[in-house]
């Protein structure tokens, strides 16, 4: 049986979505979120459909069902997109997907290396991390983990004790890891085993998985505790190319641009 992507999806966020205020005063609420017939309701389908759907039943809703799913539940453009991906995946080839995963495009490699403001490393949109500069060297050289960003910030002791703002980052990356695989997550088996593995180990990353949260608004900063220089607050942007979009650069700087002067031992 192939896993229930759309109904995972669907139950997440009608647990999430925020019932209208007059029912929220009308009715005493024992879980949060809306119920099915809500949802249904909201959406003009039957309550039978609805549930046909969560449970994986029927998994070829039409367009207008998924816009007003979208609407019902309060989605975001970018949960839309994703919600439509799950019905109607876009094709990927296989082949060029995979050799996109590993090689390094050479124009990031030249960004990378020639950005001095701070930190530099280009990842996959799994977050396996194909190259870095001294700077991100010297950064991940703090870690056990270092070969891949998810498994790092889920599985490495020194995670929570490094990130002074673990906890909102963790939210932040699950989101935008969710988001940067897509919808297609079974036909790519490295991807698979990643998330399986990460699941299994990590109570907190499975949560936020589930959760199928990916519009998370966040100021893009990382905040590192270090024992000779105190807190360290990043800024940071992703980077990519029309040919790699499935790989980014990461860039990071001190606040207002100015260089970071931490250098390798």
């Amino acid at each position: 049986m192939a896993a229930n992507r759309l109904g995972e999806f669907l139950r997440a966020h009608r647990q999430a979505a925020q019932p209208p205020d007059d029912q929220r005063l009308q009715t005493r609420r024992r879980t949060p979120g809306l119920r099915r017939e809500e949802v249904a309701s909201l959406a003009a389908i039957s309550i039978d459909y609805y549930t046909r759907l969560e449970q994986g039943r029927e998994r070829h809703p039409s367009a207008q069902v998924l816009d007003a799913l979208a609407a019902a539940l309060q989605l975001s453009t970018t949960e839309t997109s994703y919600l439509n991906g799950l019905v109607t995946p876009a094709p990927t080839p296989r082949t060029k997907r995979r050799a996109a995963d590993e090689v390094p495009n050479e124009f990031l490699l030249l960004v990378m290396g020639s950005w001095a403001l701070g930190p530099a490393y280009i990842v996959n949109h799994r977050s396996d991390v194909l190259a870095r500069n001294q700077l991100a060297q010297a950064m991940f050289e703090r870690f056990a983990i270092s070969d891949n960003i998810l498994r790092m910030l889920f599985l490495d002791p020194a995670a929570q004790k490094t990130w002074a703002n673990w906890e909102a980052f963790a939210r932040f990356f699950v989101g935008t890891v969710r988001r940067t695989i897509g919808p297609v997550i079974d036909d790519d088996p490295a991807t698979t085993a990643l998330i399986s593995e990460v699941s299994a180990k990590s109570h907190a990353f499975a949560e936020l998985w589930d959760s199928y949260e990916m519009g998370v608004h966040h100021h893009k900063e990382k905040r590192f505790r270090d024992e000779d220089l105190g807190e360290i607050r990043l800024d940071f942007e992703l980077l990519t190319t029309i040919d790699t979009p499935n790989q980014f650069v990461v860039l990071h700087r001190t606040p207002g641009g100015t260089r970071w002067h931490r250098t390798a031992d």
